[in-house]
């Protein structure tokens, strides 16, 4: 047995014990590991950071897509930045009404390894609705004009690669890709980081700047840093607290663990320190 410590800062992370690494392999972008955990399973590193747990891979994936789906009355196609474990991708065709799926991920291994050991998430790859692109998510919506009813930014934190995600002109270009009624969410770290407080005060007026509707919301995810995760969802047109969209949620048929109709209110009330 070894033990795993992911800083969330400099002083301080989450240790949990690890009884073998599984898988280790680097790609142009990044270290893969595939590690055995006793108290979350199999759990996937990205230089080092925790991605994805077998334990509570739910919470994440059902807030970043769920809300958002609900919240659009009719949402056919669907865009999903990054994400390429294909849990986000197996919530949004678990949702009805979807037609069509792309995902692009800009890491090809990242998805061939999630394959080998997360294969009840990645078994959405192979439904006929979705299509996989691997390549550079900013460079793809740049293309895109008024194609998407829901665009999903799954990204990795704001360095590296993932780095113009968090940025303006990006989410100018989502707008641009997005129907006159589309909805952009992305997840947005975590605001007890305190060197991450400022990225989400940024998202939030630059969203802020370009969409009728911007509603953070957070999640409780154990093994996410320090606990509290926060997403960021930016609507041309429709509001998730809308009777309309509490209304979705209530009915909502897809099977969540997390997720339900009253979190989908409650998960809008933040915490005061937030945007103090």
């Amino acid at each position: 047995m070894t033990w795993h410590l992911d800083y969330h800062t400099p002083t301080r992370g989450l240790t949990f014990a690890c009884d073998q690494v599984l898988y280790t392999e680097t790609s142009n972008y990044q270290k893969i590991e595939i590690v055995q955990s006793q108290d979350f399973g199999k759990v996937m590193l990205l230089d080092g950071v925790l991605m994805v747990t077998e334990k509570d891979e739910f919470v994440y994936h059902e807030m970043l897509s769920l809300p958002s789906l609900n919240t659009h009355p009719n949402p056919r196609k669907v865009l999903i930045i990054g994400g390429g474990d294909c849990g986000t991708l197996s919530r949004v065709l678990s949702h009805p009404g979807v037609e069509h799926v792309i995902q692009v991920e800009i890491d090809e291994m990242v998805s061939r390894v999630a394959r080998l050991h997360f294969p009840q998430l990645c078994m959405a790859a192979d439904d006929p609705r979705a299509e996989l692109i691997f390549g550079d998510g900013i460079a793809f919506v740049k293309d895109q004009v008024e194609a998407y009813d829901v665009i999903l930014i799954d990204s990795t934190d704001p360095v590296g690669p993932a780095e113009g995600l968090f940025r303006k002109a990006f989410f100018g270009d989502c707008l641009k890709a997005l129907k006159s009624d589309g909805i952009l969410c992305l997840q947005s770290e975590s605001p007890w980081i305190e060197n991450l407080r400022d990225v989400i005060h940024i998202v939030n007026e630059d969203l802020k700047s370009l969409f009728e509707v911007v509603m953070p919301y957070t999640a409780a995810i154990q093994t996410y840093q320090a606990g509290l995760w926060m997403f960021q969802m930016a609507s041309r047109k429709y509001h998730p607290l809308s009777y309309q969209a509490l209304t979705r949620a209530q009915y909502c048929p897809v099977p969540c663990k997390y997720y339900n109709a009253e979190l989908h209110m409650a998960a809008f009330s933040l915490p005061g320190f937030v945007f103090a």
